[in-house]
């Protein structure tokens, strides 16, 4: 087997109608998260920034960046919906990997299917490539890409963009093999962001991933080949960006089982890892009233991964309180929700949050490590003042599945109650839409 030729055939032959009635109900859910986690992202500073070049260099007026006016070439209008999408790390998550594949698959795949004229029906086939090649190459290079401090969300969508810009074109298995040799060659992206404190460096890793997808695409349309060997080859990906990757598995069950099916959308604006805690520390303040003067400590137990990236007791920026289990537990603890407004400023400051925010404490356990990355489990205890001790386990992140009430609240700022209420019902029959351009005027 060679895997591009292998994702070459499925992207090339996957058709809607063919796809099972619940992948296909899930793919809307996953569409409208992220188009709603986009208008969020759209009114962040860092994306008002990262506008300005795209509008100065202007060009083909073929695809929206979502939220304003400006109508750019696609592969700069993924890029921009990519950025929006991921700036804020509220998008859907595929744990296994870890990588979050949806912003730059529906961005990616809604910036092509303008550009063509897809129908709804082919839009969504080509965002449901783009996840599953995604997620599957990213289980495919294992736990140790991570680890070596790739960053997944970068180097992996790279191929799920290729994915979805082709299947929108409706390129053939050959040339998807060749376009995918050619996205590979840009494959990129570390994590030392999430050390160094910059929320902007994983955003540009997704979205130059989706424009590197469909600029490899667009080459491929214009002549040029890529290497079929880009994923499994002597000198592939999986060869050297990861240790004992399982490469060899990556098209087992293509285009009949979808391991898109285990990708999460994200109930909470903060790090993924932060989840699992989030969900048993809303359970216990609830179950027992919890007051955060009573608390004399609270400790979470958990995996390598999570310790790395979100053991942060020292919060002095926004991406720091995202990724910090510290902050983040702190926070739940004294307002019983967490929110996008809650990593401003002006919220990391207050005397109440520093205060408990200083009594969660992070540790490793290596028996939780044992079960990663099937599971990401935490043991959080919580230390009463009075002697009492509260302990309960999460060994999965919860899941949200109120998409439709996240998009609103999300989206409405930025399109107006009529407009987002116009594309919940879209999105609803994007199947029966002939042009999808008509939804994304209603974006614009």
């Amino acid at each position: 087997m060679i895997a591009a030729e292998a994702l070459g055939r499925f992207v090339a032959g996957l058709r809607w109608e063919d796809v099972p009635a619940r992948v296909q109900a899930q793919v809307k859910l996953h569409v409208l998260d992220t188009l709603g986690v986009i208008c969020a992202g759209v009114r962040a500073p860092e994306s008002t920034a990262a506008r300005a070049p795209f509008e100065r260099w202007g060009g083909a007026e073929e695809a929206v960046v979502i939220g304003c006016t400006l109508r750019l070439p696609a592969p700069h209008a993924a890029f921009l919906n990519t950025f929006a999408g991921r700036v804020h790390t509220f998008d859907d998550t595929y744990e296994d990997g870890p990588v979050h594949p949806g912003s730059c698959a529906v961005g990616t795949a809604l910036a092509v299917a303008q550009t063509v004229g897809c129908s709804g029906a082919d839009f969504l086939a080509a965002t449901l490539a783009g996840y599953e090649t995604t997620v599957r190459v990213s289980t495919a290079l294992g736990p140790t890409h991570y680890g070596s401090g790739f960053h997944n969300t970068g180097t992996c969508n790279v191929f799920g963009a290729c994915a979805s810009a082709a299947r929108a074109y409706g390129l053939d298995p050959e040339a998807i093999a060749d376009a995918l040799g050619l996205a590979g060659e840009t494959a990129a992206g570390i994590r030392q962001y999430q050390l160094d404190g910059s929320m902007v460096d994983t955003a540009l890793n997704g979205a130059h991933a989706a424009r590197g997808g469909v600029t490899a695409v667009e080459l491929r349309r214009a002549g040029l080949h890529g290497p079929h060997g880009i994923l499994d080859g002597d000198w592939g990906i999986a060869r050297v960006m990861s240790r004992n990757g399982k490469v060899h598995e990556l098209a087992d069950g293509l285009g009949e089982t979808y391991v898109f099916e285990k990708t999460t959308m994200k109930p909470y604006p903060s790090c993924r890892f932060t989840h699992g805690p989030v969900e048993v520390l809303l359970e216990l303040r609830a179950r027992h009233h919890l007051q955060a003067d009573a608390i004399d400590s609270v400790e979470i137990a958990t995996f390598r991964e999570s310790m790395q990236v979100s053991d942060k007791p020292v919060v002095v920026s926004r991406v720091d309180a995202i990724l910090s289990h510290q902050y983040v537990a702190a926070r739940v603890l004294l307002d019983g929700a967490i929110e996008l407004s809650d990593f401003d400023a002006d919220r990391l400051a207050e005397p109440a949050v520093r205060a408990l925010t200083e009594r969660v404490h992070v540790r490793f356990d290596p028996l939780l490590q044992e079960a990663y990355p099937d599971e990401w489990p935490h043991r959080v205890t919580v230390a009463l003042r009075d002697g009492t001790r509260l302990v309960t386990e999460s060994r999965k992140p919860p899941g949200g599945e109120r998409a439709a009430e996240k998009f609103t609240k999300l989206a409405e700022p930025v399109l107006g109650k009529e407009r987002a209420r116009q594309v919940v019902e879209m999105v609803e029959r994007l199947d029966q839409i002939a042009d999808i351009r008509e939804l994304a005027c209603a974006l614009a």
